[in-house]
């Protein structure tokens, strides 16, 4: 490259003759003012401006380069860019080892950014002799993101289709769990209400007819107990009514009649106890079964509303698939349709980066 040809060059010609360099200054050094100093014009005289001289361009030229060196800090090329034109003001076999050191950076440095130029070159110049090879792959990408969006597609309505028979299900599920629940709630009922007649029963034979019938009692006392005995399917008339003559009595003065009627009495007591016994039982396996019936639809409806929750996720899980899918393929028909463009921008920064390549090395 020219600016490392004029780093390097022979100290009895080009640049290293010249006893002084005028560079671009980094941001942190300013040029002396002598440098800047122009003639104070007599009246009528315009102002006149030094003139650069060759070898100040040619210093310039260097130190513009190495402001593109990759890989630098701006510190460091700061530092550089001040400390080369002392070195290269003094012909080579002049300048201290610090000095030789200095211009073999700046060497280095305009070798790594005529590599780096060289490199881009080479992977723009692949890109166009791989060109039938892009649109190729451009091609197969399209049709490959198309097919994977038709079947994103095709899975969102099956899973769609999967989600709105799962809520119906579960909508089933619900509404038999509640008719279950109802059940269970009237056999509830029903079996508290025969449990209730079984325990005012036995309480009205304990508490009341049995000191009856070993003291005997007064009219109003007989009288009502008849009257919740007959309460009870299952009591002849007739005996109700001679309880008012039998229970008036104590047990010891009881004649064979009230004897009799008696133990009718107590047969009857153990008939309606039985019939009570047996209706118990009946609805308290009723209840059983309701609560069993209830139990079983809970679970029928838990395990529909767990596949109506699976349902909606696989559903939502496909919906963004196929969002991703569309975009996927919007991108790969973008990529295929600009094809042609996007060769010939690389076919024209192949041209720039050619031209900067020889700007680099032969200079302005």
């Amino acid at each position: 490259a020219r600016a490392q040809a004029l780093v390097s060059a022979p100290c009895s010609r080009s640049i290293l003759q010249q006893p002084f360099c005028f560079v671009a200054m980094p941001p942190a050094y300013k040029r002396p003012a002598a440098a800047l100093a122009v003639e104070t014009p007599q009246s009528g005289r315009r102002k006149t401006v030094p003139t650069i001289s060759e070898a100040e361009q040619q210093c310039e030229v260097i130190t513009t380069a190495l402001r593109d060196t990759p890989g630098v800090p701006e510190a460091a090329k700061d530092m550089l860019i001040a400390a080369l034109p002392p070195c290269l003001s003094v012909t080579r076999e002049k300048r201290h080892t610090f000095q030789h050191d200095i211009v073999g950076m700046a060497n280095e440095a305009l070798a790594t950014i005529q590599k780096e130029l060289e490199t881009d070159i080479a992977n723009k110049d692949a890109k166009l002799a791989d060109s039938a090879g892009e649109k190729q792959r451009r091609g197969s990408a399209a049709s490959e993101a198309k097919t994977k969006a038709d079947d994103a597609e095709t899975l969102e309505a099956q899973r769609l289709t999967a989600k709105t028979e799962a809520k119906e299900t579960e909508k089933t599920k619900q509404a038999a769990l509640a008719e279950a629940m109802k059940q269970e709630k009237s056999s509830l009922i029903q079996f508290e209400k025969v449990s209730a007649k079984k325990t005012s029963f036995e309480s009205l034979v304990s508490m009341q007819l049995e000191p009856l019938k070993s003291a005997g009692g007064g009219k109003r006392e007989i009288s009502t107990l008849a009257k919740a005995l007959g309460a009870f399917e299952g009591f002849d008339a007739s005996l109700l009514q001679a309880l008012s003559t039998v229970l008036a009595k104590p047990a010891d003065e009881h004649s064979s009649f009230d004897q009799i009627v008696i133990k009718q009495l107590d047969e009857a007591l153990s008939d309606v106890k039985g019939k009570l016994d047996a209706e118990l039982e009946v609805v308290d396996a009723d209840k059983m079964e309701k609560a069993s019936s209830k139990d079983a639809a809970q679970e029928a409806r838990n395990k529909a509303k767990e596949a109506y929750d699976n349902a909606h996720s696989d559903h939502q899980e496909a919906v963004e698939a196929r969002a991703g899918a569309k975009k996927a393929l919007q991108e790969a028909e973008n990529a295929q349709n600009s094809y042609d463009a996007d060769m010939r921008e690389v076919a024209s920064a192949l041209d720039a980066a050619n031209e900067a390549l020889v700007t680099f090395k032969n200079g302005p």
